[in-house]
């Protein structure tokens, strides 16, 4: 028999980093608002976001008198931020942890973040509570954690409002909190044999199974997961044949969860189940309403275990069958779904094996080969089992496992992984999926913010040292000699997206930041006048600014008795100021090219004439793996319901494919109640209920986990709402600085108005 390292061994493996402070060499500092003057910005804090205010304020508090508010101004963007800086000394080598109290007032959510700034311009590390947002309610506690390494330089901390929120703080501290964990070092890339291949995407599916549905209590427990997983790949790729590779899994697997088997062979092979043990009273089971435990058990999505008291003659565990799939790579299991146990836990009793909490274990990176095949193992298992949109997406998924592990054994730095992990995602289409790291936002620039105008690539806005090189309205016909379609094609591997509509708008800022260029870049430009030219633009560190024309004002006239307002980002406030000149207008353009605010459901409730719902969102209730025998359940659908003073003028909303989720919700209020014309482009054809999750090396994916179908149950992903009246800008249009979507709409109530 092969004996195979412990948890604590493992962790003595990696490569550790040096650790040289003492806890308490650095005392806590309170970060409170008593000092400064009411109403004011507090010393040192400052607002990071254009039309946000940030201040003092004696309205709530709850350590003191006053706390910080931080609150959208007029025309502010849906994110706001208020954060300040910290010199590192005295906290190297720590842990370091951040807590406040917090309180998020009228919708939306708020996250605190700290991030360590090292000296060379890397970032160190980074908490910004992904998955954990605070939601609108009571006074609420956070916490965020960060190591801090030797090369750091600065303390980065602060506080984020998403939707246009309001949120109050208090009750800061920063503190040290034991020393900093070690960190794993770096091992070369090397490429998977292809027995290494077969046995790494057992383990991945393995891993699956044991992670989300085998109720043990070890398992159940198990916060280090991440950790987990890297041990779980490092055990089975060097298996040479399936008989080892089954016996390593079960040797690896069986102080967590006694009861899994793991053999050579299929189903037609299965050996008999491990007996179970007496004293059952219960049984035990996972259900899962979405990915609940992936996000920290984040709204609609939750996690919890079922207890079922057993009857007389009742069997303890599911039967002979349960739990028994196909591993691949010659491998089979039989992880069971429903376990025996008393009233207070599974059985047979296997308490967590010592060294597995996250304490104990080193920081994972990217640099680490294990580490990059774990996070593919984690991230492809809970698309596997909680995706809702497999049924109408094409994709093969089955094949998207080996394809990730191959590319993410030769990724040269968490640079290239990153890539790697943003072609699975978009192997989904779901217009919410992305991946993401902190550490690898683009430095540089190109030189030119660009926008399609049906298949053309059309300069829409250039950094101001371009000059007349480059022009507002220019086609791009190639970059660095490639044809934009080539271009455009390299891109969309790496954008997840349900329609064309939202790729290609995904794509625009793609273009300026992702796309290899040289440096200098050249463009091949064709002018409004058809005349071709190439320039060589070197890139900036500053991204280029949208010149197109600003949208017109909320309440401003169009056309006589054809009043404008834009819902994008719109707050009731606005709403109000404009609510004179929509109640006198004979016809009102709707802006919905981009994604609204709180104004929008009262819109919808000023042109009902009778009581209204939202669209049906779904979510799944999910026992078993691989999406068998799901049950759907609605929840939260919205009960919308007449408002005063009725907006009885002809209406047009204009919407393209940058609508998505909550803007989707309301553009399918608009089709189901026919509200009026609906000009420019399908929206993106993807809502519901967004599940971040985190994954070892400091990455963080965004994905849909619920189904939403239209009113009348229809198919909502990839068909999205369509317009009645269909626009595409031009070129030439751009060019000439006009608003070709707008236009129309002007035009199609004009016609209507018999005007």
């Amino acid at each position: 028999m092969r004996v195979f390292r412990t948890a604590v061994s493992l962790v003595l493996a990696f490569t550790l980093g040096a650790v040289a402070s003492a806890a308490g060499a650095q005392q806590p500092l309170e970060l409170g608002f008593e000092v400064g003057e009411a109403g004011g910005l507090p010393a040192d804090w400052f607002v990071g976001t254009e039309g946000w205010t940030a201040r003092l304020t004696e309205t709530r508090a709850t350590a003191g008198k006053r706390s910080l508010e931080l609150a959208p101004g007029e025309g502010a963007a849906e994110a706001g931020s208020v954060m300040r800086w910290l010199p590192a000394d005295g906290w190297a080598n720590l842990s370091v942890r951040l807590s406040a109290r917090v309180q998020v007032v009228g919708g939306g959510r708020a996250q605190m973040w700290l991030r360590v700034d090292n000296k060379d311009g890397s970032m160190g590390a980074l908490d910004n509570m992904a998955g954990r947002a605070i939601v609108a309610g009571d006074w609420q506690d956070a916490t965020v954690e960060v190591d801090v390494t030797a090369d750091a330089q600065a303390l980065a901390f602060g506080f984020l409002a998403f939707d246009r929120a309001t949120v109050f703080v208090d009750d800061v501290v920063l503190r040290p909190a034991g020393r900093a964990r070690p960190v794993q070092g770096p091992t070369p890339p090397a490429p998977l044999s292809p027995r290494g291949l077969q046995n790494v995407a057992a383990a991945s599916r393995l891993l699956g199974y044991l992670r989300f549905f085998h109720p043990a209590k070890a398992l159940v427990d198990l916060k280090a997961w991440d950790h987990f997983a890297v041990a779980l790949v490092e055990v089975a790729e060097p298996a040479a044949d399936a008989a080892d590779l089954a016996q390593r899994l079960q040797s690896f697997v069986r102080p967590f969860a006694p009861t899994v088997q793991v053999w050579a062979g299929g189903a037609e092979a299965v050996p008999p189940a491990v007996p179970m043990p007496e004293g059952a009273t219960h049984r035990w089971s996972w259900l899962h309403q979405g990915a609940g435990t992936v996000s920290g058990h984040r709204g609609v999505y939750q996690s919890r275990m079922e207890k079922k008291v057993l009857r007389a003659g009742e069997a303890a565990a599911g039967g002979p069958d349960d739990g028994v799939a196909d591993l691949g790579g010659g491998v089979s299991c039989r992880v069971r779904h429903q376990v025996p146990g008393t009233a207070k836990a599974t059985l047979p009793a296997a308490p967590l094996p010592d060294g597995w909490t996250p304490r104990e274990l080193p920081v994972l990176t990217a640099a680490h080969r294990s580490t990059r095949l774990a996070a593919v193992a984690l991230a492809w298992g809970v698309f596997q089992h909680f995706y809702p949109y497999f049924d109408v997406v094409d994709t093969d998924w089955a094949a998207a496992l080996p394809e990730a592990l191959t590319a993410a054994a030769t990724d040269a730095d968490a640079s290239a992984f990153l890539h790697t992990l943003r072609r699975l995602v978009a192997r989904l289409h779901d217009g919410h999926g992305h991946v993401g790291k902190a550490a690898a936002q683009p430095k540089d620039f190109l030189p030119v913010a660009v926008a399609w105008a049906g298949q053309e690539l059309v300069v829409v806005g250039k950094c101001s040292e371009v000059g007349d090189a480059a022009r507002i309205g220019d086609v791009v016909v190639a970059i660095d000699g490639r044809p934009v379609a080539l271009c455009y094609e390299q891109l969309a591997q790496e954008i997840s997206a349900a329609t064309d509509g939202w790729r290609r708008h995904r794509s625009e800022g793609a273009f300026v930041e992702d796309l290899p260029t040289a440096d200098p870049v050249l463009l091949e430009l064709r002018h409004p006048d058809g005349a071709l030219a190439e320039v060589k633009l070197p890139r900036r560190r500053e991204r280029p600014a949208d010149a197109r024309p600003k949208r017109p004002g909320n309440g401003s006239e169009l056309a006589p008795g054809i009043v404008y307002f834009d819902l994008d980002g719109a707050a009731n406030a606005a709403l109000d100021a404009a609510l004179p000149a929509l109640q006198a207008a004979a016809g009102i353009v709707f802006d919905m090219r981009g994604y609204p605010d709180e104004a929008a459901v009262r819109v919808m409730e000023l042109l009902l004439t009778e009581a209204g719902t939202s669209a049906r969102w779904i979510v799944p209730d999910v026992r078993k793996p691989d999406r068998q025998e799901v049950e759907w359940r609605e929840s939260g659908r919205w009960r919308l319901r007449p408002r005063k003073p009725h907006l009885a003028a002809k209406i047009a909303f204009l919407t393209d494919g940058r609508a998505i989720s909550y803007a989707e919700s309301i553009m399918g209020v608009v089709e189901t109640y026919a509200f009026g014309a609906i000009v420019g482009a399908p929206t993106a054809g993807t809502n519901g209920n967004v599940n971040p999750f985190e994954l070892p090396g400091g990455f963080t994916v965004s994905w849909t986990g619920m189904k939403v179908l239209k009113h009348d149950g229809g198919r909502h992903h990839g068909v999205g709402i369509a317009p009645t009246v269909p626009v595409v800008p031009t070129a030439a249009g751009i060019a000439a600085g006009r608003d070709e979507v707008l236009e129309r709409a002007v035009a199609t109530l004009q016609q209507q108005l018999g005007r």
